[in-house]
């Protein structure tokens, strides 16, 4: 049996056990587990760090005693200097820290998931009139973020918020053995996607939630998810005053999970980007032309 076979058993046995499990009364558990303080806080952390060889010297909080809950610690600060955004002419910037999954130029109205398995725009957006066009010649970026990782979520360009749409779905698990697997995952996993414009520029910064994803919080509205919605809720901002600077905080994941970002025809991305790169909030990742 080849090595390839293997490994692609091995995903598959990963994978499909997801089907069987309740994503939301489990997420729902963990929901309350991480935001309550008992007897066990400092133990998860510490072996949660451990587990995951989180680098604590660039966090704000560095003894896991100042921690109040878990989700405190999931959800901390680092210090000041740790990302330095690239605020360049006509520079795109990583939205947070990671591992580039998949990029490229939108095609057939589709981004990739992986080799072999894609997801229209219009599935992702979940039909929306209003977006539906706006990328049809543009790019993306798919960004996963490992337990390891900072989890809040920064602008990659200046925008005006203009519309956000939350939309109910499942909670699989966004790690590479689900992705390979899972057909249109990104598509069927509840997410909540931020569109912006900056000039003439759209780009939307879209939230994949996953399984023990307790929350997805914005900076404009708080906690969006949960509750869980039975439908989606679109919310039109283009009256509202709400702008964001590049390498500003945007929102943060309330456990890990994966970003999405969409660009319009006028950015471009740089020809030095990689499958496996690793990435960091501000780091450049592409220019736009306006």
């Amino acid at each position: 049996m080849g090595m390839k076979l293997v490994s692609k058993i091995k995903d598959i046995i990963k994978a499909y056990w997801l089907f069987f499990l309740p994503h939301h009364l489990f997420s729902r558990f963990t929901y309350i587990i991480t935001r309550t303080k008992h007897p066990f806080t400092e133990f998860l952390i510490k072996t949660y760090i451990k587990l995951f060889k989180v680098n604590m010297n660039e966090c704000e909080i560095k003894s896991t005693k100042d921690y109040k809950t878990f989700c405190d610690f999931f959800t901390r600060k680092l210090k000041n200097g740790i990302h330095k955004i690239d605020k360049g002419e006509n520079v795109i910037v990583s939205s947070c820290d990671g591992k580039i999954l998949e990029f490229g130029d939108i095609k057939d109205n589709s981004i990739l998931q992986v080799k072999g398995k894609s997801t229209t725009i219009d599935e992702l957006l979940d039909h929306d009139k209003t977006l539906k066009d706006l990328y049809k010649n543009g790019s993306f970026v798919t960004i996963y973020l490992s337990p390891k990782d900072y989890h809040r979520v920064h602008m990659p360009l200046m925008g005006k918020l203009f519309k956000t749409i939350h939309i109910p779905g499942r909670l699989f698990s966004v790690a590479l053995h689900a992705v390979r697997i899972i057909d249109k995952l990104y598509s069927r996993n509840e997410r909540l996607v931020c569109s912006f414009k900056h000039k003439k520029i759209n780009f939307s910064v879209i939230f994949i939630a996953a399984i023990n994803v307790s929350s997805i919080e914005v900076k404009w509205k708080g906690e969006v998810s949960p509750p869980l919605p039975k439908k989606t809720i679109s919310t039109n901002y283009s009256k509202k005053k709400i702008e964001i600077d590049i390498g500003d905080e945007l929102g943060m994941f309330k456990s890990g999970s994966t970003v999405i970002l969409l660009f319009d025809e006028n950015v471009k991305l740089l020809d030095s980007l990689k499958k496996g790169k690793s990435v960091r909030v501000g780091n450049q990742i592409g220019t736009h032309i306006l």
